[in-house]
């Protein structure tokens, strides 16, 4: 919990050759920033976690900066306002933005920043459902993988913070829904808390034949959270006509050599299907995240949506929670409650 005269904060310690370890992480103190001309200190309450902090750890070209050695781990947070220099931030203000992984940081902005409505719900939903993980789910399903009604969607990490809501959204569009998942626990998960029509556990010996059971027509929208090996079984799966939404790669995120992310040849697939594969950011879509916000809200506040949340306490918990995370061992929204 949060130590009012020092800054505990959780940065890389060393590069990862291949899978990040507990021991590529330091715990660190350091002075409370002292907010600027235009800035504001944050009392960080909450941290997400989520699957492009490990993308963040390799050094080649991303959409963004990594993270350099003895550098703050990167986090979307929600924080409390204790002081400003900025005329839109009051003491108190609840805020969201990329705050990193500490106790205390500085409100610079930002494309994403923002004060919180508390009308819209708790602090932390702002993570979640009404967050970067429901606006990915939201836009990456209805404007990229663009479902109709009586089509067949399947989503990989199908219990993850995103392909939840996902699943979820698909089925209030009268979509048949199939969730991609890693372990026993999570199928029935996926069926009696999201709703889904049938859930198939990724490692299973007769994957293969439950896939086909469960979309004896195809697969209409593949939306992929995951990448890798499971993609390239996932593929003959696809309909004519089908959509493949790249979300995120979370099995190969930690690869910082891209020649062994390699698999089979897509093209002649992808031509003799007519299929369309996207990738997308959901910062492409900025200018509308009020219009999902509201819809979320409304899902949410009638019932039609949900999302679990799995929270570990204290800011030490910070490469735990990351490598629970790239583990599966999440059963939910992964989040860290850093101070009450």
């Amino acid at each position: 919990m949060s130590d009012e005269h020092v800054n505990t904060r959780i940065v890389l310690k060393s590069r990862p050759n291949g899978l990040p370890a507990i021991a590529d992480f330091a715990v660190e103190t350091a002075a409370i920033p002292q907010p600027g001309p235009g800035e504001a200190l944050v009392e960080v309450m909450w941290l997400s976690v989520d699957g492009f902090m490990i993308a963040r750890l390799r050094v080649e070209e991303n959409y963004t900066a990594g993270v350099a050695i003895g550098d703050v781990m990167q986090a979307y947070g929600i924080g409390r306002i204790a002081a400003s220099n900025r005329p839109d931030r009051a003491i108190g203000d609840i805020v969201f933005g990329a705050f990193g992984m500490q106790q205390w940081a500085l409100d610079l902005g930002g494309p994403l920043g923002r004060v919180l409505d508390p009308a819209m719900g708790p602090p932390q939903s702002a993570l979640g459902i009404l967050g970067i993980s429901g606006w990915s789910a939201y836009f990456g399903l209805l404007d990229v993988g663009q479902p109709k009604a009586g089509e067949t969607v399947v989503v990989s990490a199908g219990t993850g913070a995103v392909g939840a809501l996902v699943g979820q959204i698909a089925k209030l569009h009268g979509c048949r829904t199939i969730a991609l998942v890693g372990s026993e626990k999570k199928v029935r998960q996926a069926i009696d808390l999201y709703g889904y029509d049938a859930a198939i556990g990724r490692h299973d010996s007769d994957f293969d034949a439950q896939l086909k059971c469960a979309a004896p027509q195809g697969i209409d929208v593949y939306f992929d959270n995951v990448g890798g090996d499971l993609y390239d079984r996932l593929l003959p799966s696809m309909a004519i006509g089908g959509r493949i939404v790249v979300c995120g790669r979370l099995a190969t995120a930690h690869l910082s050599d891209t020649s062994a992310d390699v698999g089979p040849r897509d093209h002649n697939t992808i031509l003799v299907k007519r299929l369309r594969k996207r990738g997308f950011l959901v910062s492409d879509f900025a200018a509308r995240f009020g219009e999902a916000s509201k819809t979320l809200a409304d899902w949410q506040a009638k019932g039609h949506i949900r999302l679990a949340e799995d929270v570990l306490e204290g800011i030490e918990q910070g490469p735990a929670a990351l490598l629970r995370l790239l583990s599966g061992g999440n059963m939910g929204k992964q989040l860290i409650r850093v101070a009450p």
